[in-house]
């Protein structure tokens, strides 16, 4: 009985899977991947006598004036379009009391398809003498103060949008993709990076029918649930029968046991011991109404041992080296099982 449960129990949990899996599963991929690029650089002018500054350290007594390079470009696996414009801008901040900003290239506009397409390839010149002269201007004739940093930002802000099929990206346009450089009395030192990169993919949704193996065979989740559904069905209407039944024959026992204590109550002769029989012949009879025979026919006492332990009573007339058994057993799922002791 242990092993048909078990089995039930399985088949429940693959039936209550087969209704809690979904019919259709989404898979995701990438249909495109879309990178925007900008990278900066600068240049200056050798130092005189053959002296070589330290690398991102700037000398604007000699080198007053920086050029600086700025590209942008989009890149793609599936070819796209781009439209929009940009501009770049310089801002000087005074740290904590003032900023400036002023353009150094005014809208530029751009149309363009393919997988690689430049939107910016520009040179813009700082001149670091104007710069220190507009410092000092406003920080004694106009706020009348000086904070003890200065930076200087070059910006290029873009404007415009990517299209791929039905989908639209927004360009890149974060402030803090800028170069920039720290103002001292004495030097200007390169602080920032000189390469921002964003890469966007673009996702397709794919709904896929899922199918489950069954007996070696992939079939839609539909016809799996009501196949699981169906085998659940089955085999719940078997255990049920089995248990019902099983429940009867116990009860069936019971009433033939009571029956018997009740019609034979004054000829049995409890024992607190089974009887051993091995040297004698055991004769096991088919039913009560023979047992009774017997002891009428040889004028016996029946006795009578309940065996807790195997759930049984055994009932026993003993003539000479014959003994002759009835027993009813508690557990038996068939007809009744004549056993020995």
């Amino acid at each position: 009985m242990v092993f048909i449960v078990l089995i039930w129990v399985i088949i429940t949990i693959l039936t209550i899977n087969a209704f809690t899996t979904n019919q259709f599963i989404e898979q995701r991929f990438n249909k495109n991947v879309i990178t925007q690029n900008t990278v900066f650089d600068y240049k200056t002018k050798e130092l005189p006598n053959g002296i070589i500054g330290s690398e991102g350290i700037i000398f604007p007594k000699t080198q007053n004036l920086i050029d600086v390079y700025i590209k942008t470009a989009i890149t793609s696996i599936k070819p796209v379009s781009v439209s929009g414009n940009y501009s770049i801008l310089l801002k000087l901040i005074a740290e904590g009391l003032w900023q400036r900003t002023e353009t150094l290239v005014n809208k530029q506009y751009f149309n363009k398809e393919g997988d690689t397409i430049e939107l910016i390839n520009e040179k813009v010149s700082i001149d670091l003498e104007k710069i220190f002269n507009d410092i000092e201007i406003i920080s004694n004739e106009i706020i009348g103060a000086r904070p003890s940093k200065f930076l200087l930002n070059i910006i290029p802000v873009i404007e415009g949008e990517i299209t791929y099929e039905n989908d639209r990206i927004v360009l890149e346009n974060d402030f803090e993709n800028n170069m920039t450089f720290e103002l001292f009395q004495s030097q200007v030192t390169f602080t920032g990076e000189k390469e921002y990169l964003k890469e966007t993919p673009i996702e397709e949704v794919e709904t896929i029918e899922r199918k489950m193996n069954l007996f070696r065979k992939m079939i839609p989740i539909p016809v799996y649930k009501y196949t699981m559904l169906s085998i659940f069905l089955i085999y719940s209407s078997f255990v049920l029968l089995t248990l019902v039944s099983k429940r009867q024959m116990r009860i069936k026992r019971k009433t033939e046991a009571d029956e018997i204590e009740k019609k034979y109550k004054n000829r049995l002769v409890p024992i607190q011991q089974p009887i051993d029989y091995k040297n004698k012949t055991h004769i096991p009879l088919e039913s009560m109404k023979s047992l009774v025979r017997i002891s009428d026919e040889l004028d016996r006492g029946i006795f009578r041992y309940r065996s807790n332990k195997e759930k049984k009573i055994f009932f026993y007339v003993i003539e000479g080296d014959y003994i002759y058994t009835y027993t009813i057993d508690m557990n038996n799922n068939g007809d009744e099982e004549k056993t020995m002791l």
